[in-house]
């Protein structure tokens, strides 16, 4: 006998695929709430995030702050003060084209010891440093231009040397530090101002002392003044002033070099 062919139950299999359709719709829904959730912050583990509207702490990097770069004091400018035989303070002289002008770098004029604007009034070394003793103290740097006035009496080069030695030493004792200056030329003294700059050199060297060479820049070889730079044999006139404010423009800041 034939089989009987089998029938189809049509609400079994449409009540089983409509189950399956539920379910996959309940499968995306819950995707979708759970992408949602995650994207709100809200964590499923426990202690995290328990407000739904919070974020992680952002993190802070704690940078080096920058030290700031000092700005440099500037130093104060160093005084220099004026002792001389010759009237070098008057209007037109070195030192008032110079030290008194303003015209070295680092450097105010201080004092100055001179006497007055003749030929006639040169000092002596003595009388330098008596006005040295008078002033109850000194400061900065003191430039001694001294023994010319002596030479003129007929003190001989080696008896200068020695009392100028004690006029540094008076003005050291003051609280100034001496600069040594040689001697100017001299049309009347000529060999003895050669061999009183050379005791000079070597006793500043000797103790210590900065030496300006106000000689050089205007002296002949025999120890007088070049005829470019003196008209009477005895002061600097107006180139020779100029030519030695150039020397102590560019030879004392070399000279005033604190340590």
């Amino acid at each position: 006998m034939a089989a009987k062919p089998s029938r189809s139950r049509p609400g079994r299999r449409l009540f089983g695929r409509g189950a399956d359709y539920v379910a996959l719709g309940l499968i995306a829904v819950a995707a979708i709430a759970l992408a949602a959730l995650a994207l709100s912050g809200f964590s499923l583990r426990p202690g995290i995030n328990l407000s739904p509207t919070s974020r992680p702490a952002s993190t802070v990097f704690d940078l080096p702050a920058e030290t700031p770069t000092p700005t440099p004091t500037p130093e104060a400018p160093i005084s220099v003060s004026l002792l001389t035989d010759q009237p070098s303070a008057a209007a037109d002289s070195w030192w008032a084209s110079s030290v008194a002008a303003s015209l070295v770098p680092g450097v105010v004029a201080g004092g100055d010891f001179a006497p007055t604007a003749t030929v006639d009034s040169a000092l002596t070394v003595s009388e330098l440093e008596a006005r040295v003793a008078a002033v109850p103290s000194l400061s900065g740097f003191v430039v001694v231009h001294a023994g010319a006035g002596d030479l003129d009496v007929g003190t001989a080069p080696a008896a200068v040397a020695t009392e100028v030695q004690g006029l540094w030493q008076a003005v050291a004792a003051k609280g100034g530090t001496p600069i040594v200056t040689l001697v100017s030329p001299s049309n009347e003294n000529g060999a003895e101002t050669v061999e009183l700059n050379g005791l000079l050199q070597t006793d500043a060297a000797a103790a210590g002392f900065g030496v300006l060479d106000l000689y050089s820049p205007v002296a002949a070889s025999n120890g007088s003044w070049s005829p470019t730079f003196s008209a009477d044999g005895v002061l600097p006139n107006a180139a020779g002033s100029q030519a030695l404010a150039q020397a102590v423009v560019s030879q004392l800041p070399q000279l005033v070099v604190t340590k």
